[in-house]
């Protein structure tokens, strides 16, 4: 079959309304599927082929007496569109686009939680021990809208996170609903991180004392193997001894160079000052010997002219002391010191050669200190590198690092591990959870009952006739009585979960509606309830109900898409109707 899809459903009004064929895969789920698509932003399980089909969409709905439209194009199965606000004239005026799928979804997420008053439904989501904190919207909530599968959850269709219990706290408008998800998800949060803190350090302890064991049996193993070899071979103590031998050899060496140059440059210069005494006293003797010698001559010529000297000059040379050749000053004083200026050249000099030669013997003994540490030095580092290149010493060496290295994992694994610290806000938190659910639990009752009323009603009506006591938990599990025994939502035939889950949902609008505080947003989507049941009897009496109890309750509207059109008819208008018969198909 091939050709264009044209599918229109207007003048939808509250009620029942229903999508019927005669056959199988005549295309009625694919209608809710579409629905569902439109108001959540995400399909459910809408087929990949017949989403391909699609070119476009729009569907119009009402909240709170307020029109709006969601409009979009299909291109490569991306939706892309807008939610729109209708006006009075007729016009559209968009209020947020979308271009991808994702787009979509947080489009119609932000709308229904705004509009609806919702608030997002935190909870702990994970692996056990790798929960993390996650919120969930739009998405998860309208959940609650659908009826289809097995029933195993009586609201929505995810039981995994609590989302059930989250579901029923929002839409009947539990007071503390929201502030006691917030503060229980806070509170598991930091619990878990605690948990997992101290599971790890458990583990971590555990881990050291098997590291201990066994380190412990390497241990003695090691030590074995160094107690086994020779003890003439050189250890790891004595090695380190003879390495510093060297390196003080070394440094005594290094320090006996400096203070050998430094003797020696001073003896140099004490010995040049010796022979500077020395050549000094030489020449005063010489100056007094040829002093004396001349002045004991006495001049008959000038040694330059060969004139005579006259007497009367040699005279008065006696004299005036004055030279009969030059007349100059005869220095009589300077030959009768003589001797006592020699004394001092000489004590002079003999000091200076004495200071010279003690520096002299001082430097010589340092240059036989260094040679002797050059010596010292030299066997030092032979002694250590022939212990280094012995093999044996290469093995003794390795049993002393093995049984250091074990020694030192063996206490490092004995240091105890921290205590593990709460974290500060445990406490407050904690308090804050118990103190909300106190409220909370103080809220609730009241609404509880009167829940329990509506669903024990509506459920004997659909047809759980043997209905005898509803009790409904806040964590979204309904416990029975029914034929006189205690029951639960779980046990009971999927024809009767159906049944609860209808009259479950219809109590939390009709009882938020009374209290003025309900948030479910009347809508009710029924896929296949007949294949729930045992005889269309059954079945016809489940619709008519549903008719009854549609018309009593304010802004409810469902719709069921059955393959039983015979029952739909017989109980719904065919104006009500979108029927399929033979092997035709809905659209």
């Amino acid at each position: 079959m091939s050709g264009d899809i044209d599918f229109e459903w207007a003048d939808l009004d509250q009620g029942v309304w229903a999508i019927t064929s005669e056959k199988n895969f005549a295309g009625k789920s694919t209608v809710l599927e579409i629905m569902l698509w439109c108001l959540r932003g995400v399909t459910k399980n809408l087929q990949t082929d017949v989403r391909s089909w699609i070119q476009w969409v729009s569907l119009d709905f009402t909240l709170d007496g307020q029109p709006y439209r969601v409009r979009f194009d299909v291109f490569d199965a991306t939706p892309v569109g807008g939610l729109f606000l209708l006006r009075p004239d007729g016009g559209a005026t968009e209020l947020d686009p979308f271009t991808t799928s994702e787009g979509f979804a947080a489009v119609m997420s932000r709308f229904m939680m705004q509009a609806l008053n919702l608030d997002p439904m935190p909870s702990m989501s994970g692996g056990e021990g790798e929960k993390q904190a996650v919120e969930h919207g739009w998405s998860a909530l309208a959940g609650g809208l659908y009826f289809g599968g097995d029933h195993k959850v009586l609201l929505g269709d995810i039981a995994m996170a609590g989302l059930p219990a989250r579901i029923l706290q929002l839409y009947v408008g539990l007071p503390w609903a929201t502030t006691k998800m917030q503060t229980g998800t806070a509170r598991k949060e930091l619990e878990q991180r605690r948990d997992q803190a101290s599971r790890t350090a458990t583990q971590r302890a555990l881990d050291a004392e098997v590291a201990r064991l066994r380190i412990g049996k390497d241990l003695d193993e090691a030590r074995k193997v160094l107690a086994a070899l020779p003890a003439e071979l050189a250890s790891a103590a004595e090695l380190q001894q003879r390495a510093e031998a060297v390196a003080k050899l070394g440094a005594t060496g290094a320090e006996l160079q400096i203070k050998l140059a430094q003797a020696q440059a001073e003896a140099s210069t004490m010995r040049g000052f010796a022979n500077e005494d020395d050549r000094a006293l030489r020449d005063l003797r010489e100056n007094i010997v040829a002093s004396q010698f001349f002045n004991g001559l006495e001049p008959t010529c000038c040694p330059r002219c060969e004139t005579k000297v006259a007497s009367t000059k040699l005279k008065q040379e006696s004299v005036t002391l004055s030279c009969s050749l030059c007349s100059e000053h005869i220095p009589i004083d300077e030959f009768e010191g003589a001797s006592e200026t020699i004394v001092e050249a000489e004590a002079r000099m003999e000091a200076s050669a004495k200071a010279a030669a003690h520096v002299e013997l001082h430097a010589k003994g340092l240059l036989a200190q260094l040679t002797e540490n050059q010596k010292a030095r030299q066997e030092a580092q032979a002694s250590l590198d022939a212990a280094l290149r012995s093999a044996d010493f290469q093995k003794r060496r390795h049993a002393e690092l093995e049984v250091a290295r074990l020694e030192g994992a063996i206490r490092e694994r004995q240091t105890p591990a921290a205590p593990v610290a709460d974290d500060p806000d445990l406490k407050l938190v904690v308090a804050a959870d118990l103190e909300t659910q106190k409220a909370y639990e103080e809220g609730r009752s009241d609404i509880l009952e009167a829940l329990n009323a509506e669903i024990l009603e509506l459920a004997r009506r659909l047809g759980v006739k043997a209905l005898e006591q509803v009790a409904l938990n806040t964590n979204a599990t309904l416990a029975l009585t029914k034929g006189g025994m205690k029951d639960t939502f779980s046990r009971v035939t999927a024809g009767e979960r159906l049944r609860l889950r209808l009259a479950t949902a219809i109590a939390l609008l009709r009882v938020g509606e009374a209290r003025g505080v309900g948030r479910h947003p009347g809508l009710l989507i029924v896929d296949s309830p007949g294949a729930e049941e045992v005889s269309d009897v059954d079945f016809t009496a489940l619709i008519g109900e549903l008719q009854t109890i549609a018309r009593e309750t304010a802004g409810l509207q469902i719709f069921v898409a059955s393959a039983n059109p015979t029952a739909i008819l017989s109980q719904l208008k065919a104006g009500r109707c979108r029927v399929a018969l033979g092997d035709a198909y809905v659209w």
